[in-house]
């Protein structure tokens, strides 16, 4: 993700989350990349058990669709190469588009499998290369929501040596910063394993 906030977090801590972000009545869950009209619905259930989900925000108006031949397709950046190669492997149905992530006011969630033993690292934030180029209402959501999680959540894992927690079990490929929610705290210091 270009911007996003890294983190763990059990059920409950995602529940709140979604409860903050105010969903189902403000913030609504969707599959991504691929949308269609009208965008096809995720309960919070639905959407904890698949990879990736785009939540809409009905204040700051619906997601835009790009097809093979729109401007976001063929730019020589590196949104438009990687809408295309999504593009070409995801194959998306005549009723169906990939979202402008460049003009989109929607986060993106990849909300991590939890387990009794074992609690992954969740993702939410934007996609979008220049989040006030979409509006800055967006750029004020997203980093609103990605400094809920850090506030509301310990810093449990990151570059500094400070941030790391050596009495967690907490095994990560990479260095950005990742912030436990409460519950997952208390699950971490339980003796779960953050992986």
């Amino acid at each position: 993700m270009v911007t996003a906030a890294f983190y763990f977090a059990t059920l409950e801590d995602q529940a709140t989350l979604l409860d903050y972000l105010g969903e189902p009545h403000t913030v609504t869950l969707h599959p991504w990349p691929v949308v269609r009209s009208p965008l096809d619905a995720l309960s919070r259930e639905e959407a904890l058990a698949v990879p990736q989900v785009m939540l809409a925000n009905r204040v700051l108006g619906p997601p835009l669709p790009t097809h093979p031949g729109d401007r976001a397709m063929d730019q020589p950046t590196k949104a438009g190469v990687f809408n295309r190669l999504n593009w070409d492997r995801l194959r998306p149905a005549l009723d169906e588009a990939l979202v402008d992530s460049n003009a989109s006011p929607v986060l993106l969630w990849v909300p991590a499998e939890i387990g009794t033993d074992v609690i992954g690292v969740s993702q939410l934030g934007s996609q979008a290369d220049a989040m006030a180029a979409i509006s800055t209402d967006y750029e004020r959501w997203v980093n609103r929501t990605t400094d809920w999680i850090r506030r509301r959540g310990t810093k449990v894992w990151g570059l500094g040596q400070g941030t790391v927690r050596p009495d967690l079990d907490i095994q990560l490929g990479f260095v950005n910063s990742v912030y436990a929610l409460p519950g997952a705290l208390r699950a971490l210091e339980q003796g779960a394993a953050g992986r």
